[in-house]
Order: C-alpha cells, then structure tokens, then sequence
C-alpha cells in the first residue's frame, strides 16, 4: 500500500500478530481493523473465509488499540464481508478507490452526505421521527403492534443497507467496464 497517513490507521491480523498497513485488503480469508477517527470505532472486517481464532485476536487488538491515548473511548464493531452496515461502505470505497489523499478512514463521509439528494434525507428523517414516536409511547397502540411496527423498521433498514451496497457495487462494475472501454 502507499505510504500515506490514511493507511497508518488500517492493521492486518496475521495470527498472533497485527501488521500496519497491509500489503492486500478485504481478502476474503483476512480480518482487518481499520479505525474510524469520525465514529470513534474500531471496524473489525472479517472475510467471509476468515478463521475464528483471527477475528478472536482481532478483538483482542482492538482492545489494545483502545487503550493507546489516541484510540481512548473508541468502541470496536465485528462486522462480516457481504454485510457491511452502511457507515462502514464509505471507507469500503475510499480503500478501493486507494483515496490514499484523505487524511483517515471514513474522511470522506461528510462530502458524500452533503451529496444525498434532499428527498432521501427528508424521508429518512420522517421514519426516525416515526420510529421514536413508537418507541417513546406518543402514538396509541398495542404492545403487540409497536413491536410490529419495529420489526418492520429493522427489516427497511437492513433491505436499505443491502441496496446501499448494491448500488455502489454497481457504480464500481460500471467504472471497470469504462477502464475497460478505454483500453
């Protein structure tokens, strides 16, 4: 990888060891930390293929990570290639795009929000609004349809992470047939 700052916060498990700017990522046999300065979170990206004993030391890591001054208060979060929460597919993309200009992982989060078209937001807010009615009891309703109601908020948000993920996959095969055409 280049030798840019950005990297200087992504780690490797390699057994019992943690490598500093690895040579390959998201290799589905890998276990990856990367931290995210903006969240104050440790992502621990394990491939699909990965090995217990390496996620299990990946939590270890991040405990010990947490304790330098500079990661104090940071959380960690374990999540599983194919279904990255939507916070983590900004860094998903700056490290495929090797945005190695960006100064930390998920730097580039602010400039794609401001990007969302209004609408998204609009609706979006709407259904927190609605979600937090519902679970502070403003609306009147049965325990049993609350809990309904939440269950399908869950399900939205888990189908919209997926087509999140499915559209910047897409963006990313349309710009490798562009290179492609190119050539």
């Amino acid at each position: 990888m280049l030798k840019s700052s950005y990297y200087d916060y992504i780690y490797e498990v390699q057994g019992e060891k943690l490598k500093l700017r690895p040579e390959k990522m998201f290799d589905p046999n890998g276990v990856y930390l990367i931290v995210d300065k903006e969240l104050k979170l440790i992502w621990i990206w394990s491939g699909s293929h990965s090995r217990l004993f390496h996620r299990y030391m990946a939590a270890n890591f991040a405990g010990k990570l947490k304790t330098k001054k500079k990661f104090y208060n940071f959380r960690y979060e374990v999540i599983k290639q194919g279904i990255e929460p939507p916070e983590f597919h900004v860094i998903f993309n700056e490290i495929k795009k090797n945005k190695a200009d960006l100064n930390f992982p998920g730097q580039s989060r602010y400039i794609i929000e401001t990007q969302t078209p209004p609408t998204y937001r609009k609706t979006f807010s709407l259904n927190q609004s609605i979600e937090s009615e519902i679970s502070e009891g403003a609306l009147k309703l049965s325990k049993s349809v609350k809990s309904h109601i939440k269950k399908i908020f869950s399900e939205i948000k888990e189908i919209q992470m997926h087509i999140t993920y499915s559209i910047d996959h897409i963006q990313q095969r349309f710009a490798e047939i562009e290179k492609l055409l190119e050539k």
